[in-house]
């Protein structure tokens, strides 16, 4: 499977639609940093989402998302990039995603507060809001750019 990412505000295509994913950031500047096996280097540290439920727009979705899976409660600001997916392979059974390409939305999201009762077990991630400098520099530098856009959302918001 090839991965691009790329920075825009503008959706995909409806048929290419795959997830909306969100990175989540915290005043300081700072952003909430998952912590699924260990420091990698890959932009996967910092999006949470997964797909929409039927009635939902993709603000729906990050909430919901995000607070299922870290118990952060946050607001949406808007798109910021994608990620794109060419699979090399044949079709998996299996899979439910668009094929042989398919798009995951990412926003830029604001954490709001915390609260445990939104966690799903099941769906827990572990997570912790960390300085923004230590997720730049712990981050591959092709992945970077989607945190960038992220943080100049949150630099415009305060200004």
């Amino acid at each position: 499977m090839v991965v691009r990412l790329g920075a825009t505000q503008i959706a995909p295509p409806e048929p290419f639609a795959s997830s909306v994913m969100a990175i989540v950031l915290h005043s300081g500047p700072s952003a909430l940093f998952l912590w699924p096996s260990g420091r990698t280097g890959n932009i996967s540290h910092f999006l949470i989402g997964g797909r929409a439920l039927s009635s939902e727009c993709p603000g729906d979705t990050v909430r919901r998302e995000v607070g299922e899976e870290t118990g952060w409660q946050v607001e949406p600001e808007r798109m910021v990039g994608y990620r794109h997916f060419h699979q090399l392979s044949a079709r998996s059974a299996e899979s439910d995603r668009p094929y042989p390409d398919f798009i995951q939305s990412v926003f830029a999201a604001r954490a709001v507060a915390f609260d445990e009762r939104l966690i799903i077990p099941g769906d827990r991630i572990p997570a912790e809001i960390v300085d923004y400098r230590e997720c730049i520099a712990c981050t591959e530098v092709a992945h970077r750019p989607l945190l960038k856009a992220s943080l100049d959302r949150l630099a415009a918001d305060l200004t």
